[in-house]
C-alpha cells in the first residue's frame, strides 16, 4: 500500500510540475506579447511634413476652369 501511495502522489505531482510549467510558460509568453506590443505603440514616429501655407499657387492655373478645346485665346498687342 504505501509504494502505491508513493507512485499515485509521485505522479499527481509530476503531471502537477508539468502543468504548471506550461502554465507559468503561457503566462510569460503572453505578458512578453503585450509588453512589446506597448513598447511598440510608444515608439515615436516620424511626423509629416506640412506643406507651407500660401507658397504654392493653388487654383492660379486655369486647370480645369474651361471645357476641353475651349481655352480663351491669348491677348495679343502690338506694338
Amino acid at each position: 500500500m504505501n509504494k502505491l501511495v508513493r507512485v499515485v502522489t509521485t505522479a499527481f505531482f509530476a503531471v502537477l510540475s508539468t502543468a504548471g510549467f506550461i502554465a507559468v510558460l503561457s503566462i510569460t509568453v503572453g505578458l512578453l506579447t503585450v509588453l512589446s506590443a506597448a513598447g511598440a505603440a510608444d515608439l515615436p514616429r516620424k511626423e509629416p511634413v506640412a506643406a507651407p501655407m500660401g507658397k504654392y499657387p493653388v487654383g492660379k492655373y486655369p486647370i480645369g476652369k474651361y471645357p476641353v478645346g475651349k481655352y480663351p485665346q491669348p491677348v495679343v498687342t502690338k506694338g
